[in-house]
């Protein structure tokens, strides 16, 4: 017979300082109580390997369709985008099937794996250009925000160009994925609600832009692909797209920034990781899954219980939100061997949940992980000596409920 929850310690995940580094919260939890609800925000938190991916897989029980994502209260985003904007509507990542399997459907057709293929050599240029820009721009000591320089760029202009839209509103894509990010988190109040529905709808408008264009004159671009592909016989329409490319938008570019700066930091942690990728160009495939399983991008999502539902031993009532915590399962020793440490040789290091699993496994991860390996690859061809170039400050985390990596990596480096 299932049991309620009990007492818990004093852990939750809306602690800023758990957030930046919520390791030791997972193991904690993980061995005591695998299962167990925030006294913050009153959500369960799954911590073991085979629940979150179980959780990932029962789409029955446990649904997309949060609220968190799609919508928010009537006094706060939704007046701003009823008056300003269009209303966000389910689509990917906050729908269900069998409605989800029209979108994803018409994206998988769009964002295939030829497609992707095809821009490796584009990418491998990208990575070029900005490794030549960061070795020109480092400053007078050396060094340099790989941040700055390199994480947020190489994964930004890739998918402005498959957008169809200028480089030089970097600044605002940024923004617009920042925020998006921020606007899944439980712990956001009114006002921060409103000023994130605010800067949606600027970019909402910018894209419309765009698809009314493509529409008009269409080209080679996803945008064009997405708003002149039927699906069900129709064209989507404005508020199905804007769904679909703001998702799109995020996908291609927030996990990849994040795992590149994760990445680096484990190349300045132990330099031999370097040495064995330039010595053997292949092992940064491996390298970028244990990357990804390590310091996850993405540390949780959620799913909403349509009906009461056991998880190892604990009864969770319908209508509780259950976060898939994705950092702690990449993380469970009953999966992986040393879990907390890279191995260049473990055998099952893609069976990571960093992209989740499932129907809603993410629809960029192919687009990521040969991004990754691409610039990894060439960081290490080109660049050796990775190391911190400002002692205890050469590295700062970032505050999120959802995502973890560095906000900023100053490194210095010596050229091959």
């Amino acid at each position: 017979m299932a049991e309620t929850q009990t007492s818990t310690p004093a852990i939750s995940f809306a602690d800023p300082a758990v957030q930046q580094c919520p390791f030791g919260a997972y193991d904690e939890l993980r061995s005591e109580r695998p299962v167990y609800c925030d006294p913050v925000t009153g959500n369960y938190i799954l911590t073991r390997y085979e629940d979150v991916r179980r959780a990932l897989l029962n789409t029955g029980a446990l649904r997309n369709r949060t609220g968190l994502v799609a919508t928010r209260s009537d006094a706060g985003a939704n007046r701003v985008y009823s008056e300003k904007g269009w209303m966000p509507i389910d689509t990917l990542v906050s729908n269900d099937p069998p409605e989800h399997r029209i979108y994803r459907t018409l994206v998988d057709k769009v964002f295939t794996h030829g497609r992707v293929a095809a821009l490796e050599p584009r990418i491998a240029e990208i990575v070029a250009e900005l490794i030549d820009t960061m070795i020109a721009t480092h400053d007078a000591q050396g060094n340099v925000d790989f941040l700055d320089a390199f994480a947020i760029r190489l994964p930004m202009y890739i998918i402005a160009e498959q957008l169809g839209v200028p480089r030089a509103d970097m600044d605002r894509f940024k923004l617009w994925s920042d925020v998006s990010i921020e606007a899944v988190s439980p712990m956001l109040t009114l006002e921060r609600e409103i000023e994130i529905a605010e800067i949606t709808t600027e970019m909402q408008h910018y894209l419309a832009a765009e698809i009314e264009r493509v529409r008009a004159v269409p080209n080679d671009t996803l945008i064009s692909h997405l708003a002149n592909t039927e699906t069900q016989g129709r064209l989507l329409d404005m508020r199905e797209l804007l769904s679909i490319i703001h998702q799109l938008l995020v996908a291609g570019n927030e996990t990849t920034t994040t795992t590149l700066a994760s990445g680096m930091l484990w190349l300045v942690e132990q330099p031999e990781l370097a040495e064995t990728i330039y010595a053997d160009p292949a092992r940064a495939k491996t390298f970028v899954e244990e990357v990804l399983r390590t310091r996850s991008p993405v540390q949780t999502l959620f799913r909403r219980v349509a009906e009461p539902i056991e998880i190892s031993g604990i009864l969770i009532p319908a209508g509780a939100l259950v976060e898939v915590r994705y950092g702690a399962a990449n993380r469970d020793p009953a999966q992986y061997a040393c879990p907390a440490t890279i191995d260049l040789d473990r055998g099952n290091a893609a069976s990571h949940l960093a992209f989740g699993a499932g129907p809603h496994l993410c629809i960029g991860n192919q687009l990521a992980r040969g991004e990754l390996r691409i610039a990894f690859q060439a960081l290490t061809r080109l660049l050796a000596g990775f190391r911190a170039a400002r002692a205890g400050d050469s590295v700062e985390w970032m505050t999120s409920y959802i995502a973890h990596g560095p906000s900023r990596l100053w490194i210095n480096f010596d050229r091959r």
